[in-house]
């Protein structure tokens, strides 16, 4: 047996001193070439980052770095910004809703300074403004006009009185004729027997109910007639035709005398032209004896004043 024990191997020296045996702990079997690392028992560094290395103390790989402060500042004007756009937005609806309050009128931003230099003068009602059309009050509404469906309202109590009409009024109404009739005493002057009869119509082209141009052709048709046209009203009985004015576009008056049974009949009547519309009112005196009769006085005042009354009816329905 030799001096190293039973087997025959060469005498170990732990410190590195021999030739032979086994590697001492200092030295592997596989030792990296140059510049290689070495085993952390062989004087390198330890492998997972010991004192110095590069994981500093405890070996553990060093935490990610914090950002910056940018991030931090950036995200308190995002929630500054956000504060702002609220705050502007909750004054919108504060100021809508007040606004709404004041029945849209502007909000109050201190005392009125104006007062007492507000005009105070009423306004002076103009006199001289015409009305649109006819006299009196005119139309009740716009051209072109319709036939009145109760002529008769033409017929007012003031108008009864004037012309004495003890009857009450008779109406007519067709496509083209809308008309009323009444009698009554004949004036002053005048025969027992004879009386008075007050007609009106409303009348509007056959050619076509909203033509002006016909209704004027119509109007100067009817006063042809009564001033001579016609073997009704011969030229020798006309007393009187004058144009009136302030009632409708056109107005005459006629006063002449209607032969009736081969008697004369005293006749004044009064035409009107207002738009599409013409309108005929015919006062008249008569009886049956063939007597001397006489017109009523004031007949032209009387027969405008009718007038007024039924022009006032056009446009009203």
């Amino acid at each position: 047996m030799s001096e190293n024990g039973p087997y025959n191997q060469p005498p170990q020296n732990p410190y590195g001193g021999g030739t032979g045996g086994q590697p001492g702990y200092g030295q592997g079997p596989y030792q990296g070439g140059p510049g290689q690392d070495q085993g952390m028992y062989a004087g390198g560094q330890p492998p997972y980052g010991g004192p110095g290395g590069p994981g500093g103390p405890g070996g553990y790989p060093p935490p990610p770095p914090q950002s910056g402060g940018g991030g931090g500042k950036a995200g308190l004007w995002v929630v500054i910004g956000g504060g702002a756009i609220i705050v502007v937005l909750v004054i919108a609806v504060i100021v809508m809703l007040v606004t709404r309050d004041n029945g849209g009128g502007e909000i109050a931003t201190g005392p009125d300074t104006t007062q007492g230099t507000e005009e105070t003068d009423e306004p002076v009602d103009d006199d001289t403004a015409e009305p649109d059309s006819g006299g009196g009050d005119g139309p009740a509404g716009e051209p072109p006009y319709a036939l009145p469906i109760e002529p008769c309202d033409a017929i007012t109590e003031q108008v009864s009185t004037d012309f004495i009409l003890r009857d009450n009024p008779s109406k007519s109404v067709s496509d083209n004729r809308a008309s009323c009739t009444a009698t009554g005493d004949a004036p002053e002057g005048n025969p027992e027997r004879a009386y008075s009869s007050l007609w009106l119509e409303y009348a509007t082209p056959y050619a076509g109910s909203d033509s002006v141009e016909g209704a004027s052709s119509d109007y100067q048709d009817s006063l042809s007639s009564y001033t001579g046209g016609s073997d009704y009203y011969p030229e020798e009985n006309l007393e009187e035709e004058k144009e009136i004015d302030g009632l409708g576009d056109e107005a005459h008056l006629i006063i002449t005398e209607n032969i009736i049974l081969d008697d004369p009949a005293p006749t004044a009547i009064m035409l009107v032209r207002a738009a599409n519309m013409n309108i005929e009112i015919t006062y008249q005196v008569s009886d049956f004896e063939g007597s001397d009769l006489t017109m009523v006085d004031d007949v032209e005042a009387l027969l405008t004043n009718s007038a007024e009354e039924a022009i006032a009816l056009l446009g009203a329905e």
